[in-house]
């Protein structure tokens, strides 16, 4: 009796093909969730910092407009309830000119389980010395 000839002819995938393939895509998939949630949070930080950019330029235009007000020392603040969790510290320090005084205000915010802070610096001329 003849034996029956196999062919070597197959189709499909075998079983350690299958298990590879399926490894390859679960690290795909994290590896892209991974990136997605790394995007989505420094978006998110960015917002913040340019929120926290506006906030001080807000501020700073404050005390533009009263220079008269503006004395030397440290003073802090928030922004009220449209902009809760930020908070501003003002430094004022004076300068080598009488009437030109150096203005720091620093802005902090909530970031998770850590606080975001973005400091501003400009000159400000305060009329004393006229």
């Amino acid at each position: 009796m003849k034996r029956p000839r196999c062919s070597r002819k197959q189709t499909g995938f075998t079983l350690v093909e299958m298990v590879v393939a399926t490894i390859l895509l679960a690290v795909g998939g994290v590896a892209a969730m991974m990136a997605i949630s790394a995007s989505i949070r420094t978006v998110g930080d960015a917002e913040s910092y340019s929120r926290a950019a506006m906030l001080a330029e807000m501020r700073l235009a404050e005390l533009e407009a009263q220079p008269e007000t503006v004395s030397s020392g440290e003073q802090q603040g928030d922004f009220g309830e449209e902009y809760p969790g930020y908070t501003w510290t003002q430094t004022v320090e004076p300068t080598d000119l009488s009437d030109v005084v150096r203005v720091t205000v620093t802005v902090q915010w909530p970031m998770g389980l850590r606080r975001g802070q973005a400091s501003f610096t400009t000159m400000l001329r305060t009329g004393a010395g006229s």
